[in-house]
């Protein structure tokens, strides 16, 4: 959180901002490792699945839009550029929130090219490692889908008799396990794109368009449910009441993840006679 409205653009200082990026990071890499790497296991940075994923993905995510924002022109300086972007990209895929690309002292987020909105929208979609503090699917998810993808296609190239085992993080799942846990990841994104896209269809349907853009809508609900709390300036008090609701249960939904919001409705629905 911040002490002031516009968050740490209010400082609008370099050193601020650079000296809040490891913060962050550290926010982004789950408490177990924290843990081992206090103890002096250091190797953990770089052993660790999520971890080398949180920080491949700050940095390839940063270095994407930081090509986003110089060559498309919102930032004449590739200083400013790496400064606004690279702040932006961390603070989104961490969840924490602070946000420097404001109207008050440089070019608002929601003024951003589509594709730099976006950018930013898949990170907070994503978040970082799971067991930390942030929201979002989750890394181990979005690593257990790919790795799980891959297998299942590779099937294809192996005989049946073959016998093969899905290794994610160190862990040699065998057939049933790698099932259990490619459908538990796979229902998750489901479910989270899903949502997400209710929300979208009711914000377009409740705010002038003629106001906002489409990547506005995508990037504001992917802040909502990702519990970030960047905007591309829809989200204030001249919202429309039916936007708020739909937020509130993003945010909900978001916080708690998904399963239990399910299992929890599933149960009133029972008891109400609605489910059976």
């Amino acid at each position: 959180f911040s002490i002031t409205d516009n968050s740490i653009a209010t400082y609008d200082s370099v050193a601020i901002d650079f000296a809040l990026l490891p913060i962050m990071t550290l926010g982004s890499i789950a408490f177990p490792v924290h843990f081992l790497i206090l103890r002096g296991d250091l190797k953990n940075v770089y052993t660790d699945l999520q971890t080398r994923w949180v920080l491949g993905g700050f940095t390839l995510g940063s270095a994407f839009l930081w090509a986003l924002v110089y060559f498309g022109g919102t930032y004449g300086s590739a200083f400013t550029a790496l400064r606004y972007g690279l702040f932006q990209f961390v603070s989104a895929m961490s969840c924490t929130g602070f946000q420097t690309a404001v109207s008050s002292t440089n070019v608002a987020l929601g003024n951003w090219t589509a594709a730099a909105q976006l950018t930013v929208a898949g990170g907070m979609v994503v978040g970082a490692a799971a067991g930390s503090t942030v929201g979002g699917i989750k890394l181990i998810r979005l690593a257990t889908l790919i790795k799980g993808i891959q297998h299942r296609v590779s099937d294809v190239f192996y005989p049946t008799s073959a016998v093969r085992r899905l290794e994610i993080d160190g862990r040699r799942l065998d057939e049933r396990e790698a099932r259990r846990e490619f459908e538990e990841a796979g229902i998750i994104a489901v479910l989270w794109v899903g949502f997400l896209t209710i929300a979208m269809f009711v914000l377009l349907l409740v705010l002038p368009m003629s106001e906002y853009t489409l990547e506005n809508v995508v990037f504001e609900v992917a802040s909502a449910q990702g519990n970030v709390g960047l905007s591309a300036g829809i989200t204030g008090p001249s919202m429309p009441d039916i936007g708020k609701v739909m937020f509130l249960f993003n945010m909900w939904i978001g916080r708690l993840e998904i399963i239990p919001v399910l299992v929890l409705l599933r149960a009133i629905f029972k008891r109400g006679g609605i489910y059976q």
